[in-house]
Protein backbone atom coordinates (compact mmCIF):
# COMPACT_ATOMS: atom_id res chain seq x y z
CA UNK A 1 0.00 0.00 0.00
CA UNK A 2 2.69 2.26 0.57
CA UNK A 3 5.20 0.86 -1.66
CA UNK A 4 7.72 0.35 1.52
CA UNK A 5 10.14 -2.99 0.54
CA UNK A 6 11.88 -3.47 3.87
CA UNK A 7 9.75 -5.63 5.95
CA UNK A 8 10.78 -4.21 9.11
CA UNK A 9 9.52 -1.28 7.76
CA UNK A 10 6.51 -1.98 5.78
CA UNK A 11 4.28 -2.49 8.96
CA UNK A 12 5.00 0.92 10.33
CA UNK A 13 2.81 3.51 7.96
CA UNK A 14 -0.41 1.06 8.94
CA UNK A 15 0.09 0.32 12.63
CA UNK A 16 0.60 4.08 13.27
CA UNK A 17 -2.83 4.72 11.21
CA UNK A 18 -4.02 2.07 12.84
CA UNK A 19 -2.86 3.71 16.61
CA UNK A 20 -4.53 6.54 15.53
CA UNK A 21 -7.84 5.45 14.60
CA UNK A 22 -7.96 3.41 18.11
CA UNK A 23 -7.09 6.17 20.07
CA UNK A 24 -10.63 8.40 18.31
CA UNK A 25 -12.47 4.83 18.86
CA UNK A 26 -11.70 4.71 22.59
CA UNK A 27 -12.84 8.12 23.21
CA UNK A 28 -15.97 7.98 21.00
CA UNK A 29 -16.40 4.68 23.15
CA UNK A 30 -15.90 6.44 26.48
CA UNK A 31 -18.46 9.24 25.40
CA UNK A 32 -20.98 6.41 24.77
CA UNK A 33 -20.31 4.93 28.48
CA UNK A 34 -20.05 7.74 30.42
CA UNK A 35 -23.80 8.80 27.83
CA UNK A 36 -25.12 5.79 29.06
CA UNK A 37 -24.05 5.54 32.71
CA UNK A 38 -22.24 7.83 35.43
CA UNK A 39 -20.35 5.10 36.88
CA UNK A 40 -18.88 4.48 33.33
CA UNK A 41 -14.71 3.24 33.62
CA UNK A 42 -14.24 5.98 30.78
CA UNK A 43 -10.60 7.32 29.71
CA UNK A 44 -10.62 10.34 31.68
CA UNK A 45 -10.70 7.75 34.90
CA UNK A 46 -7.75 6.12 33.92
CA UNK A 47 -3.70 6.63 33.68
CA UNK A 48 -2.59 7.01 30.31
CA UNK A 49 0.61 5.81 31.31
CA UNK A 50 2.26 3.31 33.77
CA UNK A 51 1.12 -0.17 34.53
CA UNK A 52 -1.88 0.29 34.01
CA UNK A 53 -2.20 2.72 31.56
CA UNK A 54 -4.79 2.50 29.01
CA UNK A 55 -2.24 4.22 26.32
CA UNK A 56 0.42 2.13 27.83
CA UNK A 57 -1.50 -1.58 26.78
CA UNK A 58 -2.70 0.09 23.58
CA UNK A 59 1.07 0.73 22.56
CA UNK A 60 2.16 -2.99 23.88
CA UNK A 61 -0.63 -4.01 21.88
CA UNK A 62 0.53 -2.50 18.59
CA UNK A 63 3.96 -4.10 19.22
CA UNK A 64 2.43 -7.38 19.24
CA UNK A 65 0.61 -6.66 15.96
CA UNK A 66 3.96 -5.65 14.84
CA UNK A 67 5.55 -8.74 15.49
CA UNK A 68 3.06 -10.87 13.81
CA UNK A 69 2.70 -8.34 10.74
CA UNK A 70 6.78 -8.77 9.78
CA UNK A 71 6.50 -12.84 10.97
CA UNK A 72 3.61 -12.90 8.00
CA UNK A 73 4.95 -9.63 5.91
CA UNK A 74 5.25 -12.07 2.65
CA UNK A 75 1.64 -13.04 2.98
CA UNK A 76 -0.92 -11.17 0.55
CA UNK A 77 -3.43 -11.12 4.20
CA UNK A 78 -2.92 -7.67 5.03
CA UNK A 79 -4.68 -5.78 2.24
CA UNK A 80 -7.71 -3.67 2.93
CA UNK A 81 -9.86 -2.43 0.20
CA UNK A 82 -13.66 -0.89 -0.03
CA UNK A 83 -14.67 -4.47 0.44
CA UNK A 84 -12.57 -5.05 3.71
CA UNK A 85 -13.61 -2.08 5.05
CA UNK A 86 -17.75 -2.75 4.25
CA UNK A 87 -16.86 -5.86 6.11
CA UNK A 88 -15.09 -4.20 9.41
CA UNK A 89 -17.45 -1.89 9.70
CA UNK A 90 -20.61 -4.57 9.53
CA UNK A 91 -18.75 -6.98 11.91
CA UNK A 92 -17.83 -4.41 14.38
CA UNK A 93 -21.58 -3.72 14.50
CA UNK A 94 -23.17 -6.66 15.11
CA UNK A 95 -20.64 -7.84 17.24
CA UNK A 96 -20.76 -4.63 19.30
CA UNK A 97 -25.16 -4.46 19.57
CA UNK A 98 -24.95 -8.45 19.95
CA UNK A 99 -22.30 -8.32 22.73
CA UNK A 100 -24.34 -5.39 24.40
CA UNK A 101 -27.50 -8.12 24.35
CA UNK A 102 -25.97 -10.63 25.92
CA UNK A 103 -23.77 -8.26 28.38
CA UNK A 104 -26.51 -9.01 30.67
CA UNK A 105 -25.81 -12.73 31.27
CA UNK A 106 -22.78 -12.67 34.11
CA UNK A 107 -19.96 -15.05 34.71
CA UNK A 108 -18.91 -15.91 37.98
CA UNK A 109 -14.84 -14.54 37.60
CA UNK A 110 -12.71 -12.35 38.97
CA UNK A 111 -13.26 -9.48 36.49
CA UNK A 112 -16.74 -8.33 34.87
CA UNK A 113 -17.18 -11.58 32.53
CA UNK A 114 -20.42 -11.92 31.19
CA UNK A 115 -21.44 -15.46 28.41
CA UNK A 116 -20.73 -14.38 25.21
CA UNK A 117 -22.09 -16.68 22.31
CA UNK A 118 -21.21 -13.37 20.04
CA UNK A 119 -17.32 -14.26 19.76
CA UNK A 120 -18.32 -16.29 16.84
CA UNK A 121 -18.27 -13.34 15.12
CA UNK A 122 -14.91 -12.07 14.63
CA UNK A 123 -13.75 -15.54 14.67
CA UNK A 124 -15.43 -16.04 11.38
CA UNK A 125 -15.19 -12.00 9.89
CA UNK A 126 -11.40 -12.86 10.77
CA UNK A 127 -10.92 -16.11 9.08
CA UNK A 128 -13.15 -15.14 6.07
CA UNK A 129 -12.13 -11.79 5.21
CA UNK A 130 -8.56 -11.58 6.64
CA UNK A 131 -6.91 -10.73 10.42
CA UNK A 132 -6.98 -7.04 9.47
CA UNK A 133 -11.20 -7.25 9.04
CA UNK A 134 -11.09 -10.16 12.26
CA UNK A 135 -9.13 -7.58 14.63
CA UNK A 136 -10.73 -4.90 13.86
CA UNK A 137 -14.28 -6.51 14.26
CA UNK A 138 -13.34 -8.14 17.75
CA UNK A 139 -11.69 -4.58 18.84
CA UNK A 140 -14.19 -2.15 18.33
CA UNK A 141 -17.19 -4.68 18.68
CA UNK A 142 -16.09 -4.83 22.51
CA UNK A 143 -15.54 -0.96 22.14
CA UNK A 144 -18.72 -0.81 21.52
CA UNK A 145 -20.09 -3.56 23.39
CA UNK A 146 -19.21 -1.82 26.42
CA UNK A 147 -20.02 1.48 25.79
CA UNK A 148 -23.73 0.59 25.30
CA UNK A 149 -23.62 -1.21 28.11
CA UNK A 150 -22.04 1.96 30.20
CA UNK A 151 -19.19 -0.12 31.58
CA UNK A 152 -16.54 1.97 30.45
CA UNK A 153 -13.39 1.55 28.22
CA UNK A 154 -11.00 -1.81 28.99
CA UNK A 155 -8.22 -1.70 26.03
CA UNK A 156 -6.59 -4.71 27.42
CA UNK A 157 -9.69 -6.68 26.85
CA UNK A 158 -10.22 -4.61 23.22
CA UNK A 159 -7.42 -5.78 22.34
CA UNK A 160 -7.62 -9.44 23.31
CA UNK A 161 -11.48 -9.29 21.52
CA UNK A 162 -9.24 -8.27 18.36
CA UNK A 163 -6.45 -10.96 18.48
CA UNK A 164 -9.49 -13.59 18.41
CA UNK A 165 -10.37 -12.02 15.37
CA UNK A 166 -6.96 -11.67 14.00
CA UNK A 167 -5.57 -15.23 14.75
CA UNK A 168 -8.08 -17.24 12.69
CA UNK A 169 -7.23 -15.18 9.77
CA UNK A 170 -3.40 -16.03 9.79
CA UNK A 171 -4.34 -19.58 8.37
CA UNK A 172 -4.04 -18.09 4.83
CA UNK A 173 -0.18 -18.09 5.40
CA UNK A 174 -0.44 -21.58 5.21
CA UNK A 175 0.08 -23.50 1.58
CA UNK A 176 -0.65 -26.92 3.36
CA UNK A 177 -3.34 -26.25 5.32
CA UNK A 178 -4.19 -29.46 6.21
CA UNK A 179 -1.17 -30.61 7.61
CA UNK A 180 -0.61 -27.21 9.89
CA UNK A 181 -4.29 -27.53 11.24
CA UNK A 182 -3.19 -31.21 12.08
CA UNK A 183 -0.35 -30.14 14.04
CA UNK A 184 -2.15 -26.66 15.17
CA UNK A 185 -5.21 -28.79 16.87
CA UNK A 186 -3.07 -31.00 19.43
CA UNK A 187 -1.02 -27.40 20.33
CA UNK A 188 -4.09 -26.17 21.13
CA UNK A 189 -5.17 -29.54 22.91
CA UNK A 190 -2.33 -29.21 24.95
CA UNK A 191 -3.29 -25.39 26.23
CA UNK A 192 -6.61 -26.67 27.01
CA UNK A 193 -5.01 -29.64 28.95
CA UNK A 194 -3.14 -27.03 30.75
CA UNK A 195 -6.14 -24.95 31.64
CA UNK A 196 -7.82 -27.58 32.83
CA UNK A 197 -4.96 -28.88 35.52
CA UNK A 198 -4.80 -24.96 36.77
CA UNK A 199 -8.17 -25.24 38.78
CA UNK A 200 -6.76 -28.33 40.13
CA UNK A 201 -3.37 -28.00 41.20
CA UNK A 202 -4.07 -24.34 42.15
CA UNK A 203 -3.46 -24.22 46.15
CA UNK A 204 -4.63 -20.30 46.35
CA UNK A 205 -8.06 -19.40 47.32
CA UNK A 206 -9.41 -17.08 44.58
CA UNK A 207 -12.55 -15.24 44.66
CA UNK A 208 -14.91 -13.22 42.68
CA UNK A 209 -18.14 -11.99 41.51
CA UNK A 210 -21.10 -14.91 42.19
CA UNK A 211 -18.90 -17.53 43.60
CA UNK A 212 -16.53 -18.49 46.22
CA UNK A 213 -14.26 -20.40 44.72
CA UNK A 214 -13.25 -21.83 41.11
CA UNK A 215 -11.19 -24.92 41.86
CA UNK A 216 -14.60 -26.51 40.52
CA UNK A 217 -14.10 -24.51 36.97
CA UNK A 218 -11.56 -27.28 35.49
CA UNK A 219 -14.30 -29.14 33.84
CA UNK A 220 -14.79 -26.12 31.35
CA UNK A 221 -11.33 -26.21 29.71
CA UNK A 222 -11.93 -30.32 30.13
CA UNK A 223 -14.81 -29.71 28.19
CA UNK A 224 -13.37 -27.63 25.39
CA UNK A 225 -11.20 -30.08 25.20
CA UNK A 226 -13.24 -32.93 24.52
CA UNK A 227 -15.49 -31.34 22.05
CA UNK A 228 -12.59 -30.02 20.25
CA UNK A 229 -11.13 -33.56 19.76
CA UNK A 230 -14.24 -35.08 19.19
CA UNK A 231 -15.80 -32.90 16.51
CA UNK A 232 -12.52 -32.59 15.06
CA UNK A 233 -12.08 -36.44 14.89
CA UNK A 234 -15.41 -38.17 15.37
CA UNK A 235 -18.03 -35.44 13.47
CA UNK A 236 -20.96 -37.97 14.08
CA UNK A 237 -21.43 -36.65 17.75
CA UNK A 238 -21.69 -33.24 16.95
CA UNK A 239 -25.20 -33.73 17.37
CA UNK A 240 -25.03 -34.92 20.56
CA UNK A 241 -22.95 -32.40 21.81
CA UNK A 242 -25.51 -29.70 20.69
CA UNK A 243 -28.09 -31.46 22.70
CA UNK A 244 -25.19 -31.63 25.75
CA UNK A 245 -25.14 -27.47 25.40
CA UNK A 246 -28.69 -27.57 25.57
CA UNK A 247 -28.41 -29.32 28.75
CA UNK A 248 -25.38 -26.79 30.05
CA UNK A 249 -27.51 -23.41 28.97
CA UNK A 250 -30.95 -24.64 30.89
CA UNK A 251 -28.82 -25.50 33.76
CA UNK A 252 -27.68 -22.40 34.36
CA UNK A 253 -30.90 -20.16 33.50
CA UNK A 254 -32.62 -22.64 36.30
CA UNK A 255 -29.67 -21.66 38.69
CA UNK A 256 -29.93 -18.59 38.53
CA UNK A 257 -33.49 -17.97 38.14
CA UNK A 258 -33.79 -19.71 41.46
CA UNK A 259 -30.57 -17.50 42.78
CA UNK A 260 -31.61 -13.82 41.28
CA UNK A 261 -35.12 -14.12 40.15
CA UNK A 262 -36.19 -13.69 36.77
CA UNK A 263 -34.42 -11.18 34.82
CA UNK A 264 -33.02 -10.18 31.36
CA UNK A 265 -30.12 -12.41 31.58
CA UNK A 266 -32.44 -15.33 32.30
CA UNK A 267 -34.87 -14.52 29.31
CA UNK A 268 -31.87 -14.68 27.32
CA UNK A 269 -30.70 -18.05 28.60
CA UNK A 270 -33.73 -19.42 28.22
CA UNK A 271 -34.95 -17.91 24.41
CA UNK A 272 -30.54 -19.07 23.88
CA UNK A 273 -31.74 -23.42 25.16
CA UNK A 274 -34.97 -22.98 23.37
CA UNK A 275 -33.04 -22.19 20.32
CA UNK A 276 -30.27 -24.81 21.18
CA UNK A 277 -32.42 -27.58 21.86
CA UNK A 278 -34.66 -26.56 18.04
CA UNK A 279 -30.57 -26.68 16.44
CA UNK A 280 -29.93 -30.32 18.65
CA UNK A 281 -33.00 -31.90 17.54
CA UNK A 282 -32.25 -30.30 13.41
CA UNK A 283 -28.93 -31.58 13.57
CA UNK A 284 -30.18 -35.04 14.71
CA UNK A 285 -32.45 -35.36 12.08
CA UNK A 286 -29.06 -35.07 9.57
CA UNK A 287 -26.56 -36.81 11.42
CA UNK A 288 -25.12 -37.85 7.89
CA UNK A 289 -25.13 -34.40 6.08
CA UNK A 290 -23.49 -32.75 9.00
CA UNK A 291 -20.68 -35.36 9.78
CA UNK A 292 -20.06 -34.57 5.95
CA UNK A 293 -20.33 -30.55 6.89
CA UNK A 294 -17.62 -30.68 9.37
CA UNK A 295 -15.61 -32.91 7.68
CA UNK A 296 -14.60 -30.30 5.26
CA UNK A 297 -11.03 -29.16 6.03
CA UNK A 298 -12.17 -25.39 5.65
CA UNK A 299 -14.62 -25.93 8.69
CA UNK A 300 -12.12 -28.27 10.61
CA UNK A 301 -9.43 -24.95 10.26
CA UNK A 302 -12.04 -22.31 11.45
CA UNK A 303 -12.55 -24.66 14.53
CA UNK A 304 -9.13 -25.29 15.47
CA UNK A 305 -8.14 -21.55 14.42
CA UNK A 306 -10.95 -20.06 16.51
CA UNK A 307 -10.34 -22.32 19.31
CA UNK A 308 -6.72 -20.73 19.61
CA UNK A 309 -7.47 -17.41 18.96
CA UNK A 310 -9.83 -17.49 21.77
CA UNK A 311 -6.91 -18.91 23.98
CA UNK A 312 -4.31 -16.51 22.92
CA UNK A 313 -6.89 -13.32 23.13
CA UNK A 314 -7.94 -14.07 26.57
CA UNK A 315 -4.82 -15.52 27.89
CA UNK A 316 -3.05 -11.95 27.00
CA UNK A 317 -5.80 -10.06 29.10
CA UNK A 318 -5.26 -12.33 32.03
CA UNK A 319 -1.92 -11.79 31.69
CA UNK A 320 -2.05 -8.14 31.51
CA UNK A 321 -4.17 -7.72 34.56
CA UNK A 322 -1.53 -9.05 36.40
CA UNK A 323 0.00 -5.45 35.76
CA UNK A 324 -3.15 -3.61 36.09
CA UNK A 325 -5.05 -5.15 38.58
CA UNK A 326 -2.35 -6.27 40.56
CA UNK A 327 -3.55 -9.92 40.50
CA UNK A 328 -1.18 -13.33 41.17
CA UNK A 329 -0.62 -15.73 38.80
CA UNK A 330 -3.48 -17.85 40.14
CA UNK A 331 -6.21 -15.25 40.39
CA UNK A 332 -5.64 -14.00 36.66
CA UNK A 333 -5.81 -17.25 35.18
CA UNK A 334 -7.97 -19.50 37.40
CA UNK A 335 -9.84 -16.67 38.35
CA UNK A 336 -10.45 -14.46 35.18
CA UNK A 337 -9.31 -16.73 32.16
CA UNK A 338 -10.83 -19.94 32.36
CA UNK A 339 -14.21 -18.31 33.40
CA UNK A 340 -13.85 -15.79 30.31
CA UNK A 341 -12.10 -17.80 28.12
CA UNK A 342 -14.19 -21.50 28.94
CA UNK A 343 -17.31 -20.76 27.33
CA UNK A 344 -15.75 -18.95 24.36
CA UNK A 345 -14.21 -21.97 23.45
CA UNK A 346 -17.27 -24.17 24.08
CA UNK A 347 -19.08 -20.92 21.70
CA UNK A 348 -16.18 -21.34 19.48
CA UNK A 349 -16.10 -24.90 18.94
CA UNK A 350 -20.03 -25.61 18.33
CA UNK A 351 -21.16 -22.48 16.99
CA UNK A 352 -18.57 -21.24 14.17
CA UNK A 353 -19.41 -23.97 12.27
CA UNK A 354 -23.13 -23.36 11.93
CA UNK A 355 -22.36 -19.67 10.97
CA UNK A 356 -19.57 -20.49 8.38
CA UNK A 357 -21.50 -22.86 7.13
CA UNK A 358 -24.91 -20.90 6.55
CA UNK A 359 -21.99 -18.36 5.06
CA UNK A 360 -21.11 -21.02 2.08
CA UNK A 361 -24.63 -21.76 1.44
CA UNK A 362 -25.57 -18.52 0.75
CA UNK A 363 -22.61 -18.25 -1.23
CA UNK A 364 -23.46 -21.03 -3.28
CA UNK A 365 -27.01 -20.02 -4.00
CA UNK A 366 -26.21 -16.75 -4.97
CA UNK A 367 -23.32 -18.46 -7.26
CA UNK A 368 -20.19 -16.86 -5.63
Amino acid sequence: MFGIENRYLRPLPPIVIGLVVATILLYIGSAIAGARSADAFGLAAQDMFGSGGWLTWLLLGAVVVYGIYVWAADGDIWKVGTREVVYMALGAALYGVLSWVFNTVPVPAVSNVTLRPTVVIPIFFGFAFGPVVGFFTGFMGNVLGDALTGWGVFVVWDFANGLMGLIPGLIWLFKDKKRSVNVLVWVTAALLLVATLLPILNSEPVFGEGAETFTEWWWVPALGLVLLLVTYYVPRLWPILMGLLTVGVLYSAISTLIEEGFTGGVAILLIWAVLAGVMAYYLYQRQEAIAAALSDDDTKTIIVWGTLGVIVGIGFAAFADIFINGYTFWVAFVGEFVPAAGPNILFAILLTPLLYGAWRQAQSQSGR
